[in-house]
């Protein structure tokens, strides 16, 4: 199903009964905003703390009670009158806390560096700065799987900036790996390679998939979810993606005496791909600092691994 709302939920948002609610979550660069298939889903360090979808004239709030998984100290009843209240201001600090115990004895690093680079590229300060914009998250393509991202290349040159009608900005299916256990085997690095040439194979689907990410970028501008994208500050307006839709991964903390890289790397009987690195650590994605298959073996050999060299 498409992740996009219907314009009363947007209505919602901006001047209705969950106005408040989007105010909160903008003041706050902890909090991930992420449009569903008419509902919304609120992320804090990854995780899910708040959904709202619509029901009749109102809304229904939902918050994972698995988080309560081992807590003695928060009250789950206290919770659940807050959020039942709409009192954001009490409800999203307390149910913060319920989440910080739960990841303190949970992993939960990919999800949580995840909505960094989402914070990084649509909502900080050097946003307006990057090559890159976050449409999407946890993108579920049927039959087919969930892609962690899906990004906007849209140079930060002022004239491509200003006029894209004239210059096409360019679709970016974004796969993040924490650390080393997540390159190989089922969901490794090989077999999302698989997902997204079999998501190029749907060529009717294509199409449509252009023009959601088109209407859910909108959507997320209007909310003013992209600060540096607001009417203010930059009201061009995207209509049109490049024809070619690239796959990327990034990975994060890699050890490069592990071999687990190399050997995925070597298993690759098609190179178009194309890995992010950092640009002096962070989170923000440059054009220069994304390389094909080829260049990325070849100048970073030595953190693949050391005895590449």
């Amino acid at each position: 199903m498409p992740h996009l709302l219907n314009d009363e939920f947007v209505q919602d948002l901006l001047s209705g009964s969950l106005n408040s609610l989007l105010e909160y979550v903008i003041e706050d660069p902890s909090l991930d905003l992420q449009i569903r298939d008419n509902y919304i889903n609120i992320y804090y360090r990854g995780g899910n703390i708040l959904k709202v979808a619509k029901k009749g004239d109102g809304h229904e709030c939902f918050f994972d009670e698995n988080y309560f998984k081992g807590n003695k100290i928060n009250s789950k009843d206290k919770l659940f009158d807050l959020m039942y209240g709409s009192q954001w201001n009490n409800y999203i600090p307390e149910a913060k806390q319920v989440m910080d115990r739960f990841f303190g004895a949970t992993e939960n690093e990919e999800r949580e560096y995840q909505q960094l680079v989402v914070r990084d590229n649509n909502r900080s300060s050097l946003a307006n700065g990057t090559d890159f914009f976050i449409i999407d998250v946890e993108y579920n393509y049927p039959r087919i799987g969930i892609f962690d991202m899906v990004a906007i290349e849209w140079l930060s040159e002022g004239p491509k900036r200003k006029f894209p009608e004239k210059y096409k900005p360019r679709l970016y299916i974004i796969e993040m790996k924490y650390g080393d256990k997540a390159l190989n085997g089922k969901a490794g690095l090989l077999d999302h390679h698989k997902q997204y040439h079999h998501f190029l194979a749907n060529e009717p689907f294509l199409e449509q998939f252009k023009q959601e990410m088109i209407t859910l970028f909108d959507q997320k501008r209007d909310l003013g979810l992209i600060p540096c994208l607001s009417k203010t500050n930059n009201p061009n307006r995207v209509t049109m993606f490049d024809e070619d839709i690239r796959f990327a991964y990034l990975l994060a903390n890699h050890d490069p005496a592990s071999k687990l890289l190399i050997k995925e790397l070597d298993m690759f009987e098609n190179h178009d791909v194309n890995f992010i690195v950092s640009n002096f650590m962070g989170y923000g994605i440059y054009q220069e600092a994304v390389y094909n298959y080829d260049d990325f073996r070849r100048l970073y050999k030595q953190q693949i691994h050391i005895n590449e060299i």
